[in-house]
């Protein structure tokens, strides 16, 4: 931009294309780490019978996921709960990831265990993402 003012070039050459290395490796640490908590707290809601909330927080993780998702293909989103298929197919280049998002947010009988069955799909997504 050519008439950009002296404010936003300096935001332009801090953010973009993406944040420095070490900011970066921060929020990846920072993301995965509370992805990883909440996954590993809804069995026990599920055990209390917290079913509905047992849910609310794997939607929160499943955020959480594709915020990491995001932060370690160092590309910022469009937002984690509109466009994934666009944003994981065409923008990440990763067609083979978008058929195992949607069945962890798919439940076909809350009050059950199927919800800990999803946090494990969840929990692998992120192992091999940020073992990688």
């Amino acid at each position: 931009m050519d008439n950009a003012g002296l404010y936003f070039q300096e935001l332009q050459n801090k953010w973009l294309p993406y944040y420095n290395e070490e900011l970066h490796l921060q929020r990846l640490a920072m993301t995965r780490n509370a992805c990883e908590y909440d996954l590993n707290h809804i069995p026990f809601f599920i055990k209390r019978g917290l079913y509905f909330q047992a849910f609310d927080i794997l939607c929160k993780a499943f955020q959480e996921y594709l915020q990491t998702l995001f932060i370690a293909n160092k590309t910022y989103p469009i937002a984690y709960n509109k466009w994934i298929k666009e944003q994981v197919v065409k923008w990440l280049n990763n067609p083979d990831l978008y058929p195992k998002l949607s069945p962890i947010l798919s439940v076909s009988n809350i009050e059950s265990n199927e919800i800990n069955s999803k946090v494990i799909m969840l929990h692998e997504l992120l192992d091999s993402l940020t073992s990688e």
